[in-house]
Formats: structure tokens, C-alpha cells, sequence
């Protein structure tokens, strides 16, 4: 699939550096321990030759460890967001492991009205495995899935894309595919209180085992079309 003109934005990481992201008013961070890292490696590639390389030590102690690339400024108000993941290995998952984020602002024109709206989550299923799940700061709450228990594949690259229409009347919505299999949709009511849009791709985490928890990112897009896993993002 062509998506043509329908890109906005993408970040291939094909230059070895994060300049996708920071040359648009993005950011790359790592914070609050040395051992929270982010590099462009060549380690993990989906496409190409990088990826970008999160890691973080998120023991027992209770401390959110941070890593992540950010998407904050001049964002549409409705888009298609995509990314690739890769896991090196499976983790024991206590209190929260997120690998995507929408943020809002409750003033559009003050960032310290910044807060948290929705996260995308690892969590276990029964077996152990990694499966999803949709935590809303707003209302406190998981959202439920509209499939039960998807797999999230260890070893392999694996896609998550969001459809955001971030409206502040009953026709916004959330919906989020994982391999172009839809997980998971939020519809007839408003989003966030204004127009304004923060996306993220992380690997935060507290709780985990084995602590170190490392995040492959690769070939992330925002569209006016679905990208979907089959989509060809050109260099």
C-alpha cells in the first residue's frame, strides 16, 4: 500500500540519530537512572539498517523508569499513529510496563496543564504471557478490550497503530490495532478538553522481572490514512 501524501511525518531512524523527532519539537529522553538509556542501534532494525533502542531498570523499589520519544507539536486533531515494536524477552510484569501514550492539555496554549489521558500497557496474561491493556487517567480505569487477551509476540517485530480523533464533542474516538488486528475502541463521547495532542512511544515501567526491560522502536508514522502492517513507509 502506497500511502502517498496521506504521511505527515515519520521517523525512520535511518540517519543514526533521533533528529526525526527532535527537528519538529519532539524529544528523546531517558530519566531518572543511569541505567535508562535511549540510542539509535543497529542491534534490532524492522526496516532498514537502526531502530531506536529503549532501556530501562525498573526493579522493586516503587520508582518509574522512563524512557521514550515524544510528539508534541502541531499535531492534527485526528490521525493515524504507527510504530514497530520489538521484545527482546518476555518480563514479569508487577505494577505497569507502557509502550504508548496519548497526553493532553487541559489549556492549549500552556504546557503546564500537561497531563496523562491514555496509556497502552504490556500486562500478563494467565499463561504469562504479554497481552494489552488501556489504562484512562481521566476516569481512573482500564478500558476494556474489544478482543480478549491478544498475544503480544516476543521476538518478533510487531505493530501498534491508533486511530486518535481527538474531539471534544460524542464523535471522538480512540481505536488501536496490533498487527492490524483491532484490540480495542473508545467511541461516542468526548476525548481530551482541547484540541491539542501529545504522542509517545515508550518503555516505561516499574516492577519488572527481570528489571532491565529493553524496547525495540522502529518505522513510526503519523498519517491521515491507516499505515496497517502491511503499509510502506518510503525512506
Amino acid at each position: 500500500m502506497d500511502l502517498g501524501s496521506n504521511v505527515l511525518w515519520t521517523a525512520l531512524f535511518e540517519d543514526g540519530t533521533f533528529d526525526e523527532w527532535t527537528n519538529v519539537g519532539g524529544a528523546a529522553n531517558a530519566y531518572p537512572d543511569p541505567a535508562d538509556t535511549i540510542v539509535v542501534s543497529s542491534t534490532y532494525a524492522h526496516h532498514g539498517r537502526y531502530a531506536a533502542e529503549l532501556t530501562i531498570d525498573a526493579g522493586s523499589d516503587g520508582t518509574q523508569e522512563n524512557t521514550g520519544l515524544t510528539r508534541k507539536e502541531g499535531l492534527p486533531a485526528e490521525a493515524y499513529y504507527s510504530a514497530w515494536y520489538y521484545l527482546p524477552r518476555t518480563i514479569t510484569v508487577g505494577t505497569f510496563w507502557i509502550l504508548f501514550k496519548f497526553r493532553l492539555r487541559t489549556d492549549a496554549n500552556n504546557s503546564n496543564t500537561e497531563n496523562e489521558f491514555y496509556d497502552l500497557e504490556l500486562t500478563n496474561a494467565a499463561d504469562g504471557s504479554l497481552t494489552l491493556l488501556l489504562y484512562d487517567h481521566q476516569s481512573g480505569a482500564d478500558v476494556p478490550l474489544v478482543t480478549p487477551t491478544p498475544v503480544v509476540p516476543v521476538g518478533v517485530w510487531f505493530q501498534i497503530e491508533a486511530f486518535y480523533r481527538n474531539a471534544q464533542d460524542d464523535s471522538g474516538r480512540l481505536t488501536i490495532w496490533l498487527d492490524g488486528r483491532s484490540v480495542v475502541d473508545v467511541s461516542g463521547q468526548p476525548m481530551a478538553p482541547t484540541p491539542w495532542v501529545e504522542w509517545d512511544v515508550v518503555d516505561v515501567g516499574e516492577n519488572l522481572t527481570p528489571s532491565t526491560a529493553v524496547v525495540a522502536i522502529d518505522d513510526c508514522a503519523i498519517s491521515l490514512s491507516r499505515v496497517g502492517p502491511t503499509g510502506v513507509i518510503a525512506e
